[in-house]
């Protein structure tokens, strides 16, 4: 298997480049079509007040500052896709009317291999309505792989570092990340459990290493951490020591009365990573 279409979600100038250069070069590394998507903010409909007379709709202030920052995001995915050579890359504008941003987002994703997209910033005025990292994750279908706003922006992931929890979640990035896997000089496998885990589980966790193998990864026997500390941190720890460029983890949460509730590793990783997380 191969990622062969690829898509960016550009939102904001200031890190389109950053994350369109870490896409391009996925994009370039398996030969795979490149889509740059971006998405306009909903219009405000407000209505009339009358039986039987249409809305009124408000094009706000937000909408139209997005759509004249439009130029800018083309420009910057056009020049990062134009430093590789091999990569073919289009570039899509969507007008979310009277959906959402992520609802037009999410079903651009679900047709392709792979999403890149920024972690979300939340010291941006914008991020509640077009920093959309967690729905795609959550609601797509598909690998993500998120570029951090701060620390190492690459798609190098020479070294990766696969959190395995035997869960449904887990077995899903793992595999979906087998491309980059495939590719990486070295991956190590841990599984973060309390002081009270079961033998027999863990005696099963090694099957995932044995099942990479075959799929020619380099890695070597799983390694188990017990630790009483937030499952999260401890990740983001084991990282350091490892020298990864890449960590591959499942994401966990469900969806309650529309808004995710996500599990306290993911949300963790989500909010204060350094290296680049595929989920």
């Amino acid at each position: 298997m191969s990622y062969k279409t690829i898509l960016v979600h550009c939102n904001d100038k200031r890190r389109v480049a950053r994350i369109a250069a870490v896409a391009v070069d996925l994009a370039d590394r398996f030969d795979a079509h490149l889509i740059g998507l971006s998405v306009s903010p909903p219009v405000h409909l407000i209505p009339a007040g009358m039986p039987g007379t249409p809305d009124v709709i408000v094009d706000d202030a937000r909408c139209q500052a997005y759509r004249r920052d439009n130029p800018e995001l083309r420009q910057a995915f056009r020049e990062a896709a134009g430093r590789a050579e091999k990569v073919v890359a289009e570039w899509h504008e969507r007008d979310s009317d009277s959906a959402s941003v992520r609802a037009v987002a999410l079903a651009a994703a679900r047709t392709t291999d792979l999403v890149v997209v920024a972690q979300k910033d939340p010291t941006w005025s914008h991020t509640s309505h077009l920093d959309i990292d967690d729905a795609l994750i959550l609601g797509s279908g598909r690998p993500v792989f998120l570029v951090p706003n701060d620390g190492l922006a690459s798609a190098a992931a020479r070294r990766v570092l696969v959190a395995w929890s035997g869960t449904r979640e887990a077995a899903r990035a793992v595999f979906d990340a087998l491309p980059i896997l495939q590719q990486a000089e070295e991956v190590r496998v841990i599984a973060i459990t309390g002081s009270d885990a079961d033998p027999v589980t863990q005696e099963a966790d090694g099957d995932i290493c044995t099942a990479l193998t075959r799929h020619k990864v380099k890695c070597g026997a799983i390694e188990h951490i017990a630790t009483h500390a937030d499952v999260g941190r401890c990740l983001t720890q084991q990282a350091i020591a490892h020298k990864a460029d890449l960590l591959v983890m499942g994401c966990y949460g469900h969806s309650r009365l529309r808004e995710f509730v996500l599990g306290g590793a993911t949300r963790h990783q989500l909010r204060h990573m350094m290296i680049p997380v595929l989920m």
